[in-house]
């Protein structure tokens, strides 16, 4: 009965472009990261100027090890690691106190940023995919 007021949805489209970000990632694998917090400002400044060896620099905490101050990598990624992001949260005395953009990440780094926690996720290149 209501099915006259729901968007059609364009079967031949392919093109994820038209699809706003944030859309894109609640269908995305989310995995959550803590590091030890070195700087979020300083995290998210170089993450604007698309500087990934500041992601090489974090080091990966136990949630319950450490609990006054942690940064939260929440990485979201699609099955194939073709398509990858990163979004900041920031933690003081277990409340959240910051919260950076979302970042694109090609699928090495994702892969190398995930084995630094234990899951080890191997990703294959092809000639399609970014370096």
């Amino acid at each position: 009965m209501f099915s006259f007021f729901k968007r059609s949805k364009n079967e031949n489209s392919s093109d994820t472009a038209d699809i706003p970000l944030k859309k894109r990632i609640k269908d995305m694998k989310c995995r959550k990261i803590n590091f030890v917090d070195s700087g979020f400002d300083e995290l998210c400044e170089a993450m604007k100027a698309d500087d990934l060896s500041v992601l090489k620099k974090l080091k990966p905490v136990n949630y319950y090890a450490l609990k006054d101050r942690y940064i939260m990598g929440m990485v979201y990624s699609q099955e194939d690691l073709s398509e990858n992001y990163i979004q900041f949260l920031h933690f003081e005395s277990e409340h959240q106190t910051g919260k950076s953009g979302i970042y694109p990440l090609d699928g090495d780094v994702t892969s190398r940023l995930l084995a630094k926690v234990g899951i080890i996720v191997e990703f294959k290149e092809t000639d399609g995919s970014r370096s």
